[in-house]
């Protein structure tokens, strides 16, 4: 299919190389994140438009690697550590950051048709999901692509601010956006920005639609950005809650919670604040302790509980404003991935007639979206990434045109090879 991209020369101005660097601190480890991606995005430019890459940038990426590998690890514990301040220090697993920096300078370096047989030493039954796949989908054009980011399309990461995307990600998801999608968008709880998906993302622009918050802010293809109406009183009650998050994790007793998964996040309509990570870098009492100091806040403000919903994924504690409830005795419920998917079909005034329409997710907290593609759309396809017998029962159960992998890479690579058929 393709052969090594590389070139002893830059067909296109790059930022400044990455040097070897000793990480010491949470915050330098995040000043490399950024620089990777700083790197990585015009890599993934002239991937698209077919020209080769400088042997420089792939040098970048190794010292980068490199100074993931050398961070100092505990003697008594095998974890790495690094400092949160003069004081304190966090055991950190970079598992996603070192692994997907040894693909992507795999990916530069040999090929794309190397990195298929590479990815396939390591995914159980890799070419089997990867032809079956291919067979369901084979020579479709979708109206809509809908799709989850972490554990659908990228890999799960230890840090939400570390989840820079890989090379070969960007590069299968686009060709895919680009060869065989009018509406390409990607759903996310995660923020839109600041710190959130667009930080994190190396697409090229005017690819994708960006939907934070579970939809209820978007950007469309023309870089236009929207949200999802919240009254007043509503308003001042997240500001309210925000705001006691924020000097609850000053508290030293709590303030380890700043600095797993996905830590603090502020959204449109919803806060999230981890209470464990993938690594279970917390205890399970401590962990739980704070689940419950959490529910303690949001009862403070909200006594009725008609304002706030508290979605508990066991990593995450997601505090989502309601919708609904005008009056008294009007139903209210959590806005779900489904409510921001018609929000958007809305806004864009798209042809929900017209398909095929293919949506992709991981979790349950994807299904409302399934939900919502198959009442709104004729013609839905779905892929999910999961191991979860009862999830595939439930997918298959709303979707009957579905099939299930158990690795994002497998998801990834199928999307890849569609965009070339």
């Amino acid at each position: 299919m393709h052969e090594s991209i590389l070139e002893e020369h830059h067909l296109n101005t790059y930022p400044s190389s990455i040097t070897l660097q000793d990480i010491k601190t949470l915050k330098q480890l995040y000043e490399l994140k950024a620089e990777t991606k700083e790197i990585r995005e015009p890599i993934v430019k002239n991937i698209i438009k077919q020209k080769v890459v400088g042997q420089t940038c792939v040098e970048s990426l190794k010292n980068a690697l490199y100074s993931l590998e050398t961070i100092h690890i505990d003697d008594d514990t095998g974890h790495r550590l690094l400092s949160i301040d003069e004081t304190k220090q966090i055991e950190v697993d970079l598992t996603y950051e070192i692994r997907e920096l040894q693909k992507d300078i795999y990916f530069l370096e040999y090929g794309e048709d190397k990195f298929i047989d590479y990815l396939a030493k390591f995914i159980p039954e890799f070419r089997t999901y990867l032809t079956n796949g291919i067979r369901m989908l084979r020579g479709k054009n979708f109206n809509t692509f809908i799709t989850d980011r972490d554990g659908t399309t990228n890999n799960y990461c230890g840090r939400y601010r570390s989840s820079v995307q890989p090379i070969y990600n960007s590069v299968f998801l686009t060709r895919f956006a680009q060869n065989r999608c009018k509406y390409p968008m990607i759903i996310t709880s995660a923020p839109l920005k600041d710190f959130g998906i667009l930080n994190v993302s190396i697409n090229p622009s005017n690819t994708f639609i960006y939907a934070g918050s579970k939809g209820r802010e978007f950007i469309d293809l023309n870089g236009e950005f929207n949200t999802f109406p919240i009254d007043e009183k509503k308003q001042e009650l997240i500001r309210l809650l925000n705001s006691k998050m924020l000097v609850l994790l000053q508290d030293p007793n709590f303030e380890k919670f700043n600095f797993i998964g996905s830590a603090l996040q502020i959204k449109f309509g919803q806060t999230t604040v981890a209470r464990q990570d993938i690594s279970r870098s917390i205890k399970d009492d401590e962990s739980c302790a704070f689940l419950e100091k959490i529910k303690g806040i949001v009862k403070e403000i909200d006594p009725s509980g008609r304002n706030f919903r508290i979605e508990d994924t066991g990593l995450d504690i997601e505090i989502i404003l309601t919708i609904g409830g005008a009056s008294e005795d009007a139903p209210i419920k959590d806005f779900d991935k489904g409510d921001g998917l018609a929000f958007i079909c809305s806004k864009l005034e798209m042809d929900t007639s017209k398909g095929p329409h293919l949506v992709c997710g991981d979790t349950l907290s994807d299904i409302p979206m399934l939900k919502k593609a198959v009442d709104l759309f004729d013609d839905v396809w779905a892929i999910f990434v999961t191991k979860d017998e009862k999830l595939k029962k439930i997918v298959n159960e709303i979707c009957p045109n579905s099939y299930t992998v158990p690795y994002p890479d497998i998801l990834l690579t199928i999307l890849g090879f569609l965009s070339l058929l």
